[in-house]
C-alpha cells in the first residue's frame, strides 16, 4: 500500500479511536459522513487484520496524550456535541495541514485538528515546476522571471520524454546533473533574492507554510517502536485550553517564529572516497534563529519523467517550547 493510502488509513483509525474515547464516556459525539471518510475507511479495511489492529492500537495511544491536554474534548455544557471529520487533501495545499477534526459549536465554537503520519516525520511534500510560483504560494512574494527562465530551462529538454510518458531509467538523462542540483540552486537563488528583498516577513512565512498555519497535534505512528509521538504546534495559543475548572495537566508552550535566515545551501555529507564533505545530490538546508532547521530533499515522485519534482520537508531542528509526547501501544 502506497504512503498516501497508509496515512488515509492512520487517520480513519485516529478518528475511530477519537470516537471510541468519547463516547464510552458518555459524551455526545457524532463522525460526520463524508466522501474523504469513506475513502480512508475503505484503505483502514484493505489493510490485513494485524495492521488494522496496529494502527487502532496507535490511534488510542495518541488519543490518551491528546486527551490530557485537551479538556474541551472531555468537559463542555450538556447540551454540546462534538463532531469529528476528515479534512479534504485541498486544505493542506492551501496551509492547514489537519487531517483530523474535531468540532465544538457551541456559543462559542471551538476546535482542534489532528495531523496524522504513518512511519515518517515529513512535514510537506511541496513541488518545483515551470509554472508552480513558490515565492507567492510559500512567502507571499512571487519568483521573478528569471527564476523560471531558469526552472524552464531544465524542464524545456525533459519535454519530449513527459509528453512520451517514458521512464527514467530508460534515458540517458542525469538526474542529479541535469535536473535536481541546477533545479535546487535557482531555487535557492530565487529564496536568496526573495529574502533580500522582504527580510522581515519571509522567515515567519516559510515557517507558517512548511509546519501549517493553524495550530495542531502532529499524531506519528511509530511501528517498530509501538508507539505513538504527538507534537503540539500551538503558535496561535488556541491548543490547552481549560474548561471552567478543568485544566490540562500538561502545559504546552508556544513556539517563537524566526526573524532572521542565517544559510540556505547545499546538504554537507561526507565521501568516504575522499575522506572529505562534498555537497549532497538531492538535499538542502535552511537554518534560521529560535532554533528552526529544515530539510528538504528534491526528488521524482514517479518513475515516469513528470513536468515537476517533489520536495521531503524535515524540521530538524525546532524551538525548544516545542516538545514531544510519546505514549506506548498498550
Amino acid at each position: 500500500m502506497t504512503n498516501t493510502k497508509t496515512g488515509k488509513a492512520f487517520e480513519y483509525a485516529c478518528l475511530v479511536s477519537l470516537y471510541n474515547r468519547y463516547s464510552k464516556l458518555n459524551i455526545n459525539v457524532r463522525i460526520i459522513d463524508t466522501p474523504q471518510l469513506n475513502t480512508a475507511k475503505t484503505y483502514f479495511y484493505n489493510l490485513s487484520k494485524t495492521e488494522q489492529t496496529n494502527y487502532i492500537k496507535a490511534g488510542v495511544a495518541g488519543v490518551k496524550i491528546i486527551d490530557l491536554l485537551e479538556p474541551k474534548l472531555q468537559f463542555s455544557n450538556s447540551s454540546s456535541l462534538l463532531e469529528l471529520t476528515l479534512q479534504t487533501d485541498k486544505q493542506g495545499q492551501t496551509g492547514d495541514v489537519r487531517d483530523v477534526l474535531c468540532i465544538r459549536n457551541d456559543k462559542r465554537s471551538w476546535s482542534i485538528g489532528l495531523s496524522c503520519k504513518h512511519n515518517h516525520f515529513a512535514l510537506k511534500h511541496p513541488r518545483l515546476s515551470p509554472s508552480i510560483d513558490f515565492g507567492k504560494d510559500w512567502l507571499g512574494h512571487p519568483c521573478s522571471q528569471q527564476y523560471f527562465t531558469d526552472v524552464n530551462n531544465i524542464f524545456n529538454p525533459l519535454s519530449f520524454y513527459i509528453k512520451n510518458k517514458i521512464l527514467w531509467k530508460n534515458t540517458t538523462v542525469n538526474k542529479v546533473d541535469d535536473v535536481y542540483k541546477p533545479l535546487l540552486i535557482a531555487f535557492m537563488e530565487e529564496f536568496k533574492r526573495i529574502y533580500s528583498q522582504h527580510t522581515t516577513d519571509v522567515p515567519r512565512s516559510l515557517v507558517k507554510y512548511l509546519i501549517g498555519e493553524n495550530d495542531f497535534y502532529k499524531v506519528i505512528d511509530l511501528e517498530k517502536e509501538k508507539a505513538t509521538l504527538v507534537l503540539p504546534v500551538n503558535f496561535n495559543k488556541s491548543l490547552n485550553i481549560p474548561y471552567q475548572s478543568h485544566k490540562s495537566l500538561l502545559k504546552i508552550g508556544v513556539p517563537k517564529l524566526p526573524s532572521v535566515v542565517y544559510h540556505i545551501g547545499f546538504k554537507q555529507e561526507f565521501d568516504p572516497s575522499t575522506n572529505s564533505y562534498r555537497d549532497s545530490d538531492n538535499t538542502i538546508i535552511i537554518t534560521c534563529d529560535e532554533g528552526w532547521t529544515f530539510s528538504m530533499r528534491i526528488h521524482n515522485a514517479s518513475s515516469k519523467i513528470e513536468n515537476s519534482l517533489k520536495f521531503d520537508v524535515e524540521a530538524i531542528s525546532t524551538p525548544d517550547s516545542m516538545r514531544y509526547f510519546v505514549q506506548p501501544w498498550q
